[in-house]
């Protein structure tokens, strides 16, 4: 990690952070729903509907994870943006498609201690990032920014016109 952009070793912790949540809500649905091998419960979390609720949680793991890959050039104020999204996904605050997500976390964060847990240590990885500008116009831009890298990054190497 470069000295100069101490925020890329912070969002590193927090991905790892929301790997534990994700683990540990996995890990509470398994409980109540089995399954036969690893596979086919990868097979369940990515396309079957009733599991559609996980989806903002694992998109934004991947999308921060590929952008630590790839994009080591990282503003700030990115880093700040990819905090506020964090914090509006696991506690309220953020777009209507995170919602379904929302409630079903909540449920779940008040049931069982290990996500409770998990939660917490998400939360304390957050404090380590940088905090979005108070200009509301720089913060709009900042968040424009990350929606228009991750946009990028899903795009991957042919959407990018490379071959």
């Amino acid at each position: 990690m470069s000295v100069e952009r101490p925020w890329l070793a912070a969002l590193e912790a927090l991905s790892s952070a929301l790997q534990a949540v994700l683990g540990a809500l996995l890990e509470a649905e398994r409980r109540f729903a089995p399954f036969a091998s690893p596979l086919e419960r990868l097979r369940h979390i990515t396309t079957d509907p009733a599991w559609a609720w996980l989806q903002p949680l694992y998109g934004l793991i991947a999308d921060v994870d590929h952008a630590l890959a790839v994009a080591r050039d990282l503003p700030e104020s990115e880093a700040a943006a990819i905090g506020a999204h964090v914090r509006e996904l696991l506690t309220g605050g953020g777009g209507p498609a995170e919602q379904q997500f929302l409630e079903q976390y909540r449920g779940m964060l008040q049931a069982d201690p290990a996500i409770a847990m998990a939660h917490a240590g998400a939360l304390r990885a957050l404090q380590s990032l940088p905090r979005e500008a108070q200009d509301p116009g720089e913060r709009l831009h900042a968040r424009h920014q990350w929606n228009e890298r991750r946009r990028f990054l899903r795009m991957g190497p042919r959407g990018r016109g490379t071959s």
